[in-house]
């Protein structure tokens, strides 16, 4: 995930394909519904804030709208849950 220009790395999610809307409201075109795994850069601010979230520091474990173009593909390994306490992954 990235902000800026150039380009910097801020933060790495997960893109998740399904769903329009995040927290109820619908997501525009140009978007991306993301979750933040790991925060890179704590006091970057996020492309697309909202009341409750303005930087990425905010975001960790949080769905949130990215601009697509500031997304970059690193795995294409597909999550899925099989157990209330571990996860599966198919390649």
């Amino acid at each position: 995930m990235f902000v800026g220009d150039p380009p910097r790395v801020v933060a790495i999610g997960r893109v998740h394909a399904t769903g329009s809307t995040i927290h109820t409201l619908s997501l525009r075109e140009y978007l991306s519904r993301v979750v933040v795994e790991k925060v890179k850069v704590v006091d970057a601010e996020v492309p697309e804030p909202t009341s409750e979230i303005r930087f990425v520091g905010q975001a960790l474990v949080t769905f949130i709208a990215w601009p697509t173009h500031l997304l970059k593909v690193i795995s294409k390994k597909i999550r899925y849950d099989c157990h209330h306490f571990s996860s599966c992954y198919l390649n």
